[in-house]
């Protein structure tokens, strides 16, 4: 555990090296006095972007680069040729090797749990792919190249017969960290095999880093320190990922791991690929909980190294397609920064350069006034660094880091009665993974508050008395690897109590290690501000000078180092400000920008937000209260910490839902991503959980799923439980539409129809009949939920329908009230509590399905990449249809449907661009009543689609669209056609249009045409079999992509099966499409739309 706290913020990609963190640190005796040193900065208007640190490489003067191309040869290095090396020396040396080791000479069969692999170099001149994937490798690793001169002269081939075989392959780079600079080597690596794309079938690529196996490059860890090989490492995968988009999987073992980055944890974001020939993987690097890939061995099964993936091969396939974000910026990036809060609330950070510098500060918070303290930890472990917040009201909350940036909302430790604790934080206990909080009361008791989760505290526990009037700071002062209290009594003496680390002190005489320490009001722990793993204190006089006091763990001091003045107006993280005789604060005025749940809050187009107060049912007068809120789906008041100040909850364009909590002063915090992958969806806000003390958020997905995250802490959401399916195309509303005092969903659907959805308040919908509470609301394009309204307690709805006009509807006892129209200027605005709502096409294009329910209900399943997606209702009174065919019958480029009802008479569906359908019209009167009817365009060149059918007397006519109106009179093309099953689709690719007839047992024969209204006189092929078990089936063009075609066939229980048709005349790979149900007419689609 120790070993992954001292490792945990490691390198320059996130954090620093060391954790060893607390309210304050070890100083001098007499603190000199300096020479001018440097004031901070002026407080900019802007946050700077954090600069990248350049990482410490070596000059490839320094090389013997003739030795070492002689020391590479022909074929260079293997990946894992310094852990075989190594491992064969250590059963040399060994008397008794391990029952679970893997043999480094021996064959071996066994094979590691997982998706099997294998990786391979020039040292495996032929390699017999076929026979690999038939003993069940689906991967590959493939060496590209090694240093900035060596290329596999095998790679275009291991490479091509890995993919040919049916493997998804990768490529790997034998880093040579000694030689160049790590973007050089990442160029010639990307330049030369070492791409990435999301075709599902290349593996990303591979940093192979490793035992150095040249002797002209110095020791294992090629001459290099722990930091420089961290920030090696560190701009080789930030290379990569700028070329390729995929960050490298990094390939090492944990012993070369631990001995040369320090056991760094900056690299969790990356997969791991460890080395490990044994039957068990055993330990991880810090900063990964497992592994991607373990290579287990040498020797076999497959040739080369044999590796296998840890999981599923489903899972490998995702893995391979997925690109990788941004590099992550914390918005602390180390130990060794400072971080402090100006007296106007905003907060700082400094960061540290690891010489005893500071890079350009830049703003990192507001609000951060009214507090006694703050301190700089990885609170939950996570690798990035987080805030513990003490206000002077006796709250204690942490603000959790994000990688990306800015901080989110974290568990509360204390909600009051903490305001008279001075706190030290750090690792109390040697076996700490997560950091204590010491407490010291102005009774003299110490207490103990142990964080086992990296969320709450447990209760405290007392640990001391007698150590009233004494200000703490914890820290390593002795460097026996536990944490020390520093005690500096109102004389100014420092003394110093060293711990066992197992939590209590060491009994011995207390040694006085400095004095004059009254004259410090800040004192905080550092940690390697100057150097990798070097500890220090931070001290600033009454003057405002700020001074470095080096504690280098012998038990005594470093020299000490000036680093500015004008440091007094700041409260510097790490502790609180002390010696200093200072009246309480005034707790600042409590003026929030929403000053209501029942407040209106706007967003126009120019990202201004805007609130009208509101519970009379009038609406005030317009207040800006924000800018720069542009790319919003929606926006949403709610008070999702529960501290009594509205928050704003945003839903960006793409998908990603944040809270930015509401300041008592007014203005609101940095916003704190909530989740993502919400496009499509449809959010409401509100007390769900009628118990609860923090409101949730129920979800309607773009899939027509509905789901509910509980608030369990004021911060991240729980994970989804869903509550309902089905609800496509339909916007919810959260609201206590019954009055019972539990949340109900009021929900929309595509038709406008509103129906009620009541709950217990428990988390689940009520099981009944849905309620209809009114219909045509697919007229409005907002509809937001109303608490508080009209009066205290009111609920109801505010809608703006398409012209403009907002109206307040009232929900009392489950029933919908008469409007009262509010006034007007509405237009193009974003109204609190709803998105824009946008009805869209009721048929996405003429690959969809429709089906028609027993009640006559139309439905559209929407054809997506080879499937269909989840359904909706686009219209009602459609029983009696014969047919219905998916069509563009005007060539508007939007779908149409037309109808063959059971009288005979054919009737176009016009769909229109804004939603629903146009006017219909009649295509034929008649004579359509015992027609089978296909439609395309059958004669080449046809602006229009026609329709090609047979009657009772199996004549084949063709039916000619020359208006894209009504039918031209049939002209015939053939006879005997009775009782055959139909498509239309250009089965050989000749771009004409070609029938597919199907007879009673089932055989499919291919009727290819000429273009011209007629068949071409040949042998009619046979093309399947089996097909009589169908319903039915139709051709249907762009369903697996803009260019597919195929045929869609509807097996008896409902389920779709799609065919599709490829070069060459032949049939593709068919695919279960998704399920129609019970559904008795089915729609056909064109395959030549």
């Amino acid at each position: 555990m120790k070993a992954r706290r001292v490792a945990l913020l490691s390198g320059t990609a996130l954090l620093s090296t060391m954790l060893c963190l607390g309210g304050g640190l070890p100083a001098r005796a007499a603190p000199a006095s300096p020479t001018a040193p440097p004031p901070p900065e002026a407080p900019a208007s802007t946050a700077p972007a954090s600069p990248t640190a350049a990482a410490t490489e070596p000059e490839p003067g320094q090389i013997d680069m003739a030795a070492l191309r002689a020391e590479i040869g022909k074929d260079g290095a293997y990946l894992g040729q310094g852990v075989k090396r190594r491992a064969a020396t250590f059963a040399k040396q060994s008397t008794a090797s391990s029952l679970n080791a893997i043999s480094t000479e021996a064959a071996n069969t066994w094979m590691a749990p997982g998706v099997q692999g294998l990786d391979v170099s020039s040292h495996q001149t032929t390699v017999n792919w076929a026979a690999q994937y038939s003993m069940g490798a689906r991967f590959a690793y493939v060496k590209a190249t090694e240093g900035t001169t060596y290329k596999n002269p095998y790679f275009g081939t291991q490479y091509g017969g890995a993919l040919a075989s049916g493997m998804i392959r990768g490529a790997y780079h034998f880093a040579l960290p000694g030689v160049s600079t790590a973007a050089a080597q990442a160029d010639y690596f990307v330049n030369n095999g070492g791409g990435w794309t999301g075709d599902g079938k290349t593996m990303p690529p591979l940093l192979d880093i490793e035992y150095n196996p040249y002797a002209s490059l110095g020791n294992t860890c090629y001459n290099m320190s722990q930091t420089a090989m961290v920030n090696w490492i560190a701009a080789f995968s930030n290379r990569v990922l700028a070329r390729t988009g995929r960050l490298p999987m990094i390939y090492t073992t944990t012993d070369w791991w631990t001995q040369c980055t320090g056991n760094s944890g900056a690299f969790s974001r990356q997969p791991l690929h460890l080395a490990s020939y044994s039957r068990y993987v055993g330990s991880m690097p810090n900063g990964w909980g497992t592994y991607s890939v373990w290579q287990y061995s040498a020797t076999g099964p497959f040739a080369g190294d044999s590796n296998a993936w840890n999981g599923t091969l489903a899972g490998l396939q995702k893995f391979a397609a997925t690109a990788d974000g941004a590099v992550p910026t914390p918005s602390i990036t180390s130990l060794g920064d400072v971080v402090a809060a100006d007296s106007s609330g905003i907060l700082w950070d400094y960061p540290a350069t690891g010489s005893g510098t500071f890079r350009t500060r830049k703003q990192i918070g507001v609000g951060w006034s009214g507090l006694r303290s703050i301190n700089a930890i990885d609170w939950n472990a996570d690798g990035v660094l987080d805030l513990i917040a003490q206000w002077n009201t006796g709250r204690v909350n942490v603000y959790l880091g994000v990688a990306a940036g800015g901080f989110a909302t974290g568990p509360v430790l204390a909600a009051s009665g903490w305001e008279d604790y001075q706190l030290t934080v750090g690792y109390w206990y040697n076996s700490s993974y997560y950091p204590q909080i010491i407490s010291r009361d102005d009774s003299g008791v110490l207490r103990l508050w142990r964080n086992t989760s990296g969320a709450g505290v447990s209760g405290g526990t007392a640990i001391a008395q007698g150590w009233g009037g004494l200000n703490l700071t914890m820290i390593d002062f002795d460097g026996d690897g536990s944490q020390d209290i520093l005690a500096q009594n109102p004389a100014g003496q420092l003394l110093l109590y060293r711990t066992n680390g197992s939590g209590t002190f060491v009994a011995e005489a207390r040694r006085t290690i400095g004095s004059g320490w009254h004259n410090m009001t800040s004192v905080t722990v550092t940690t390697n501000f100057k150097g990798a793993a070097t500890n220090g204190l931070m001290a600033r006089n009454t003057s405002g000078q700020l001074y470095y006091y080096p504690v280098p763990g012998n038990s005594a001091w470093g020299p000490v180092s000036a680093i500015g003045t004008g440091w007094n107006n700041y409260l510097i993280a790490g502790g609180e400000t002390i010696n200093v005789a200072t009246a309480p604060p005034t707790p600042p005025a409590v003026t929030p920008s929403i000053t209501s749940a029942s407040d209106v809050v706007t967003v126009d187009p120019s990202g201004n937000v805007y609130r009208r107060s509101s519970g009379t049912g009038t609406l005030g007068t317009a207040v800006k209260i924000g800018t720069g809120f542009t790319g919003l789906a929606s926006v949403h008041v709610t008070d999702w910490n529960a501290d009594g100040i509205q928050d704003l909850a945003t839903l960006s364009t793409t998908g990603v839902l944040g809270i930015q909590t509401g300041l008592p002063a007014g203005g609101f915090a940095a916003r704190t991503v909530l989740a993502s992958g919400l496009t499509g969806a449809d959010v409401t806000f509100g007390p769900w959980l009628k118990a609860a003390k923090y409101p949730g958020v129920v979800v309607r997905r773009a899939d027509g799923s509905v789901q509910f995250h509980a608030n369990p802490s004021g911060g991240a959401p729980a994970p989804a439980t869903t509550l309902a399916s089905g609800f496509a195309r339909t916007d919810i509303s959260m609201a206590d539409a019954d009055g019972d005092g539990n949340q109900d969903l009021v929900a929309v659907d595509y038709l406008g129809r509103m129906t009620l959805h009541r709950s217990g308040g428990t988390g689940t919908l009520v099981s009944e009949a849905r309620k209809l509470l009114a219909s045509g609301w697919n007229t409005m394009n907002s509809i937001s939920p109303a608490r508080g309204f009209a009066a205290a307690g009111s609920n109801g709805l505010l809608a703006r329908d398409r012209s403009g006009q907002l109206s307040y509807y009232p929900l009392t006892a489950g029933t919908l009230g008469a409007k009262s129209v509010l006034p007007s200027g509405w237009n193009g605005l974003l109204i609190g509590g709803s998105g824009l709502l946008v009805p869209g096409r009721a048929i996405t294009g003429t690959a969809d399905i429709l089906t028609v329910d027993a009640a006559g209900g139309l439905w559209n399943r929407p054809a997506g990449n080879s499937s269909v997606g989840s359904p909706y209702q686009i219209g009602v009174g459609w029983s009696g249809m014969k047919s219905l065919n998916v069509v563009d019958w005007n060539s508007d480029g939007v779908a149409d449907v037309l109808a063959q009802r059971s009288n005979g008479m054919l009737s176009l569906y016009p769909g229109s661009a804004s939603g629903g359908f146009a006017a219909p019209f009649t295509v034929a009167s008649t004579g359509f009543a015992q027609t089978t009817l296909v439609t395309g365009k059958w004669v080449s060149g046809s602006r229009y689609t026609g329709l090609v059918g047979y009657g009772t007397d199996g004549a084949l006519y063709y039916w000619a669209n020359a208006t894209g109106r009504t039918v031209s009179a049939p002209v015939r093309i053939g006879a005997g056609w009775s009782g055959l099953k139909l498509a239309m689709v250009d089965y050989d690719s000749d771009g004409k249009q070609d029938l597919l007839a199907v007879n009673s047992t089932g055989a499919m024969r291919l009727y290819r045409s000429t273009g011209a209204n007629r068949f071409i006189s040949e042998a009619r092929k046979t093309v399947g079999s089996g097909w009589q078990s169908f319903r039915q089936f139709s051709a249907n063009k762009g369903f697996a992509g803009t260019t597919s075609k195929g045929v869609m066939a509807v097996q008896s229980d409902g389920q779709l099966r799609y065919y599709p048709v490829v070069a060459g005349s032949r049939w593709g790979t068919s695919l279960i499409a998704g399920s129609v149900g019970t559904a008795s007419t089915v729609s056909s689609t064109s395959g030549a739309s």
